[in-house]
C-alpha cells in the first residue's frame, strides 16, 4: 500500500491508532513519541557518561602525577613547585585543547 496524500496518510494513522486501542495498546503516535523521548534521554545519558568518564580520566592522571612527584622530590618545597608547575602545565593543555572546539568532547566545552 502506497499513501502518498498525506490526507489519506493521516486517516490509516487514525485507523491504526484506533485498532491499537482497541487491543489495549498505546496508539502507533504515543509510541513513536515515546521513542523519540527515549532517544534524547539515550543520548542524554551518553554525553554524561562521557562527561563523567572524562572527568575520571582527568582525576586518575591527576593524582599519578601527584603521586610521582611526591615519590620523587626530595623537599616539600620542591613538591610545591611541582604542583604549581603541574596546574600551570595542565591549565595550558586545557586551553590548547578548548580552542580546539571540533575535538571538544560533549559537555566539556566552556558553556556546557
Amino acid at each position: 500500500m502506497k499513501l502518498n496524500d498525506p490526507a489519506q496518510l493521516a486517516a490509516r494513522m487514525v485507523e491504526v491508532d484506533a485498532d491499537l486501542d482497541l487491543a489495549g495498546m498505546p496508539s502507533y503516535s504515543h509510541m513513536w513519541a515515546t521513542n523519540a523521548q527515549l532517544r534524547a534521554d539515550l543520548a542524554r545519558a551518553e554525553a554524561r557518561l562521557q562527561m563523567m568518564t572524562l572527568a575520571l580520566s582527568k582525576a586518575k592522571s591527576h593524582l599519578l602525577h601527584v603521586e610521582l612527584i611526591a615519590r620523587s622530590a626530595t623537599s616539600v618545597e620542591q613538591v610545591g613547585r611541582q604542583l604549581v608547575q603541574l596546574r600551570q602545565d595542565r591549565d595550558l593543555l586545557e586551553a590548547e585543547w578548548r580552542a580546539r572546539p571540533e575535538k571538544t568532547p560533549p559537555g566539556d566545552a566552556p558553556d556546557a
